[in-house]
């Protein structure tokens, strides 16, 4: 049997500032739990904080040598599905959804023809993305400090200097959509030959609990390689997988369980998740995951107020904002007391695609699995102020 090497998934995407990795268990920026994005460019199992999500990159393993790696290792090949668009998917959620911010989809199958070549919004003349010249492209502009226009992408923090590379060293190869360019260091490259979820047969999940998976990445040859992975609940309303692979039971149902990267999708694991009634969660456990991950600046706070709703509040005015008042850019409850399928807040947290703007938390990874369980719970348990 040829050996292929364990994929974790705990080696998230990193954003510098202000964002935390996905990996820590209370750390949700910028998140817009009621609409999307003000800018108009690119931009287990308890009941502490503590499980996460429909579809986020994660890295596995150590970094493949680069095109600049001092220990002089070959340069290895990237390309835009494997390499850029996984930033996109797990940066700029805002950018994504029925409505994206600015009307710019990066969504997977959209964002190549939404950027290459197509005149910025918002610096008109200026192309997002100009082939083959980065200092002329909007998109390298905004996700530098100090752009001429707007703020910095993402809001509340900022791409690692390793993404920032991939997407200049893809701009500067005349921005291919299907062909390769030199990988920037630490990025990974190689043909991805097959990506396998390591689970022996279907899987069950409870409502309100957590299940960490793994999977396997091997290139043609069957050698073990480093990849990103990009993990997929086909129902995430009734399952959701954050960017780790921890899965967490949102409500009764059957599902399938994807993993990617490359371009080479895994074969489908059947994933049931069943009734349960979990531990309660208090509203006490929510806030201290809404204090780190919504009340920062430039979101949800005093003078920014997406959808009217502020998470710095004191702690009864936040909880009648959440619990008694409707959301006001969809038609639901922002929480519905027992029913967190028919809770916007948990609608804006772990669908990729929301019916309003992108998914939250805005600007940073899609939310852990294990602060999902938390809001999760406290929804299931009746939503009460304690």
């Amino acid at each position: 049997m040829t050996l292929r090497r364990l994929v974790r998934s705990c080696s998230a995407l990193l954003l510098g500032g202000a964002l935390s990795s996905a990996c820590n268990l209370v750390g949700l920026p910028g998140a817009d739990t009621d609409g999307g994005s003000t800018d108009t460019d690119p931009g287990g199992t308890t009941a502490e904080p503590g499980p996460t999500t429909g579809e986020l990159p994660t890295t596995g393993g150590a970094p493949t040598t680069g095109p600049n790696d001092p220990s002089g290792g070959t340069p290895t090949d990237c390309d835009f599905a494997g390499a850029v668009q996984p930033i996109f998917t797990g940066s700029c959620s805002c950018h994504a959804g029925g409505q994206p911010a600015a009307g710019l989809s990066l969504a997977e199958g959209e964002s190549f023809a939404a950027l290459v070549g197509v005149e910025s919004s918002s610096a008109p003349g200026v192309l997002l993305v100009a082939a083959g010249d980065p200092d002329s492209s909007f998109l390298i502009e905004k996700i530098l400090p100090g752009p001429s226009v707007g703020q910095q992408m993402p809001i509340g923090g900022s791409l690692s200097t390793e993404q920032v590379a991939t997407i200049t060293g893809w701009i500067a190869a005349g921005a291919p959509e299907a062909g390769v360019f030199a990988c920037a260091p630490g990025q990974n490259g190689g043909d991805v030959g097959e990506v396998e979820i390591d689970v022996d047969g279907p899987l069950q999940v409870q409502v309100g609990e957590t299940l960490p998976v793994m999977a396997l990445v091997s290139d043609p040859n069957g050698e073990p390689i480093e990849a990103t992975l990009t993990w997929k609940s086909s129902a995430e309303l009734t399952l959701y997988v954050d960017g780790q692979g921890v899965l967490l039971g949102v409500s009764p149902g059957a599902v399938e369980l994807t993993a990617s990267a490359g371009g080479v999708t895994s074969a489908a694991v059947a994933v049931e998740v069943v009734d349960h009634d979990p531990p309660a969660a208090t509203f006490t456990q929510v806030r201290a995951i809404t204090d780190q991950r919504c009340a920062t600046a430039g979101c949800h706070v005093d003078g920014v107020e997406p959808g009217d709703l502020r998470f710095d509040r004191e702690p009864d005015r936040l909880w009648e904002e959440l619990v008694e008042d409707e959301a006001e850019q969809v038609d639901m409850p922002r929480v519905d007391a027992d029913a967190p399928t028919n809770s916007y807040l948990m609608h804006k947290l772990v669908l990729t695609t929301p019916a309003v703007g992108g998914r939250m938390p805005f600007g940073g990874p899609p939310i852990a699995a294990a602060e999902a369980q938390v809001i999760l719970r406290w929804i299931l348990s009746g939503a009460q102020f304690n």
